[in-house]
C-alpha cells in the first residue's frame, strides 16, 4: 500500500479516535459518538496491519534485531512486561490503575444525573449440609437499613411450618452482646424480644420455659441455622430438601427497633408492656414471601420475594396483618430480595 496514503490514514484516524476517545471520557454517552469511535477504531487497526506489512524488515529488527546494543535488547521485553501487568491490573480493578476510568465515569454520571453504587455482599453459608436443593436469599438493602433482625422460613402451602432456613443468632439466644450497661461497659444479657419477629415464632409453634414463642438459649432446631445478624447487603446459602412437599413458601420475615412513625409513636400503645417497657420497638416487623411449585425445582429458578403483610407490633399473635397503610419507612429497610433455588 502507498507509504503516504497510509500515514495520513494513520494520522487522521488517530486523529479522530483521540477526539471522539476525550468526548466519550468526559461527557455522557452519545451513540452517534460511540459509533464514529467504533468504525474509525477498526479502520486505525486496519491501516496498522497494512503498516505492518509495509514495514517488515524493521519490525523484525526492533524487535529482534540482533545488532542491537546490549540494554536496547530488553526495551521491547520490558514493554511487554509493563503493558501486561497494566492490563492485569486494569481488568482485576485494582484501585490505583482503575482510578483513572472512575473519576471519568463519576464525571459523566454527575452531568446525567446519576450516581453509580457498589453493592458489596456478606455471603453467609449456613452450616446445614443435608439436603437436595441449594436455596439462596440476596437481600440488597434500603435507605431505612440500619441493623434489622432477620428469619428465613419454609411453609407448605397449607400454612404449615417446615423449618427455619437462617435466624438472627440474638433472637435464637436471646441474648443480646449489648444487652445491659454496667458503669461504662456493655455486657451480654439476656432479652426476651417476642415483638421482634412475631410471624416466625408463632409459625415455628415451639413455647419457651417463660410461655413466649420466642426461643432461648439457641434451641437444637435452631443450632447450625442461627447466625451473626448481617450489617449490610448478604447472600444467605443454605441446603434444604423440599421433594416431599408439592409445593411451598419461603418466608423472610423482618424488624428494626426505634423506627417511630406518626402512627407506631413511643407511646402509642401505653397500656401494652412489651411495646411501652423497654423502648426497642417501633413500627411493626414486615413480612416478605415468594412461593416454588415443585416443578420449578428440577432447574435453578429464580424469584422476587413479595412484601405480604406485617406481624403484631408487640408481639402478641402471629397474626399476619395484611393492611400496610400505616407502614412507612420500614418498607425501605429492604430494597429488594431475590431467592434463587436450585
Amino acid at each position: 500500500m502507498n507509504r503516504r496514503i497510509l500515514a495520513v490514514t494513520l494520522l487522521l484516524t488517530l486523529i479522530i479516535l483521540t477526539g471522539t476517545g476525550l468526548i466519550m471520557y468526559f461527557t455522557p454517552f452519545q451513540k452517534r459518538i460511540a459509533s464514529i469511535h467504533t468504525v474509525f477504531a477498526l479502520l486505525f487497526m486496519l491501516a496498522i496491519l497494512f503498516h505492518m506489512v509495509n514495514n517488515k524488515l524493521p519490525m523484525k529488527n526492533y524487535l529482534i534485531g540482533k545488532r542491537l546494543a546490549r540494554f536496547k535488547k530488553f526495551q521491547v521485553p520490558l514493554i511487554i512486561l509493563v503493558i501486561v501487568l497494566l492490563t492485569t491490573g486494569l481488568y482485576h480493578e485494582v484501585p490505583v490503575l482503575n482510578s483513572l476510568y472512575s473519576y471519568g465515569n463519576a464525571l459523566r454520571n454527575q452531568q446525567a444525573g446519576k450516581s453509580e453504587e457498589n453493592f458489596n455482599y456478606q455471603i453467609i453459608e449456613v452450616d446445614k449440609a443435608l439436603g437436595n436443593h441449594r436455596i439462596s436469599v440476596e437481600l440488597k438493602k434500603g435507605a431505612a437499613f440500619q441493623y434489622p433482625l432477620f428469619a428465613i422460613w419454609a411453609e407448605d402451602t397449607l400454612g404449615n411450618y417446615i423449618e427455619t432456613l437462617y435466624i438472627s443468632r440474638v433472637i435464637a439466644s436471646s441474648t443480646f452482646d449489648y444487652g445491659v450497661k454496667e458503669g461504662d461497659e456493655w455486657k451480654a444479657s439476656t432479652k426476651r424480644r417476642p415483638e421482634a419477629l412475631p410471624r416466625w415464632s408463632h409459625q415455628r409453634g415451639i413455647l419457651a420455659s417463660d410461655g413466649l414463642y420466642v426461643p432461648i438459649d439457641n434451641p437444637i432446631d435452631l443450632d447450625g441455622v442461627s447466625g451473626a445478624t448481617p450489617t449490610s447487603n448478604f447472600i444467605v446459602n443454605v441446603k434444604s430438601d423440599m421433594n416431599s412437599h408439592s409445593d411451598f413458601k419461603i418466608f423472610l420475615e423482618v424488624n428494626q427497633s426505634y423506627d417511630w412513625n406518626n402512627y407506631y409513636s413511643k407511646d402509642k400503645f401505653p397500656n401494652d408492656k412489651i411495646y411501652s417497657g423497654d423502648g426497642k420497638v417501633g413500627q411493626p416487623s414486615l413480612v416478605y414471601e415468594a412461593i416454588v411449585n415443585q416443578e420449578e425445582l428440577i432447574s435453578k429458578s429464580h424469584k422476587i420475594m413479595k412484601l405480604i403483610g406485617h406481624g403484631h407490633h408487640s408481639g402478641k399473635d402471629g397474626t399476619l396483618y395484611k393492611d400496610l397503610s400505616q407502614i412507612t419507612t420500614a418498607k425501605n429497610i429492604i430494597d429488594r430480595i431475590i431467592l434463587t433455588i436450585e
